[in-house]
């Protein structure tokens, strides 16, 4: 009994400690709670997107900002609102986000040292991000880049096979089966699109007349139209059997999920641009339609350092689409020949590369120089 004062006495002060402290504690918190639920809004966003009982594939290109969804006109135009990792631009299409879950490593919690290339680049002149003092790894798709970065930077360079790789489909696959039968036998076209820098233009019209044409002499039943959160879309009123989509704003952390998706709907994929797109559609085996159409490039608002790059990465792009068309008869969709293609390609975008989940946690944390570099084997 003369021990109950004590422990009141204990309680107290525990009490009154804990009171203390915790301002201090939302306070450091904070930042990984905003991070958390900005993870939660984007994923009830995908959520009604692909669950809802209207197939509604386009996902509004609002940020979620500060616990509100804002216009993205909101933020500068390479900027994300989250602050996962200490360089803004792994966040882009949730690249972080899907690395790290690969990885078996938390989504949200301390920094990683690492940098990556958001995008394929040909061309040799094309620039990487300069490293920091606290980058250790810096990541691509495909050794090409990676060999280049080790010759630029001290810092260790992973080339990692496509991202896409490591999206997961947002659906189970029982509802991936209910929307393909919905569908049909379905066309998935991917357009270029602009960035902060270029605006890229074509003329839609042409596209789309040799687009529906091919749907019809091949018993496509529709068309999934995959345009970019920048760019406009073709129509006010769409064609019946075109549905349009989109993965929202490029802060989206499930973009690349929504992505695959959308590929996991199309039988094939039509373009007429080289990009990561292309690469994509390789890496999980769908076939790839290519046509000619001309594309212009205004890089009126790029600064004059960057315009040369720019149009080396385009004329490299031209060279590399004349080698894929080769057998090309006129302005048709030729189907590219997949082996030519992924021997073609695999320097830029890592075909024949392996990254186990233990050989990925290591990577981004900078500890393994190695793990990364491992062919694929079988």
């Amino acid at each position: 009994m003369g021990s109950l004062p004590l422990r009141r006495l204990k309680s107290w002060i525990g009490h009154q400690l804990r009171w203390a402290v915790m301002p201090l504690a939302r306070f450091m918190t904070r930042p990984y709670a905003q991070d958390v639920e900005l993870l939660q809004a984007y994923a009830g966003l995908v959520r009604q997107a692909y669950h809802a009982g209207i197939f509604q594939p386009l996902l509004s290109t609002d940020v979620f900002w500060k616990g509100f969804w804002r216009s993205p006109d909101d933020l500068p135009p390479t900027k994300s609102p989250a602050r996962r990792e200490r360089d803004n631009a792994v966040h882009h299409y949730g690249h972080d986000v899907l690395l790290k879950r690969h990885a078996g490593l938390p989504l949200v919690g301390r920094p990683l040292p690492f940098l990556l290339e958001h995008g394929v680049n040909f061309s040799d002149q094309s620039a990487f991000e300069v490293p920091e003092p606290w980058v250790r790894t810096y990541l691509c798709m495909g050794e090409r880049r990676a060999a280049l970065l080790r010759q630029k930077h001290p810092v260790q360079a992973h080339a990692i096979g496509p991202y896409i790789r490591y999206a997961q489909i947002p659906v189970n696959p029982g509802r991936l089966a209910e929307l393909k039968q919905r569908l049909g036998k379905t066309l998935l076209v991917v357009p270029p699109h602009s960035t902060a820098q270029v605006q890229r233009m074509w003329s839609n019209a042409e596209w789309i007349q040799l687009v529906e044409r091919y749907r019809r002499a091949h018993g496509y039943q529709r068309v999934l139209w995959m345009g970019f959160w920048k760019d406009p879309l073709p129509f006010a009123e769409w064609l019946p059997d075109w549905i349009p989509a989109g993965n929202g704003h490029a802060s989206n952390p499930w973009f690349l999920d929504c992505q695959r998706l959308l590929f996991a709907l199309g039988d094939a994929v039509c373009t007429f641009a080289l990009g990561t797109h292309v690469g994509y559609a390789l890496e999980l085996g769908l076939p790839v339609l290519f046509g000619r159409q001309a594309l212009d490039q205004d890089m009126s608002r790029t600064d004059a350092v960057w315009r040369p790059r720019f149009q080396g990465e385009l004329e490299e792009r031209e060279r590399l689409i004349d080698r894929l068309l080769r057998d090309a008869d006129g302005d048709e969709l030729l189907c590219l020949d997949r082996s030519r293609a992924l021997e073609l390609l695999d320097p830029w975008f890592g075909f024949s590369r392996q990254v186990s989940s233990a050989a990925m946690a290591a990577v981004l944390q900078g500890r393994d120089a190695e793990a990364s570099r491992r062919p694929l084997r079988g």
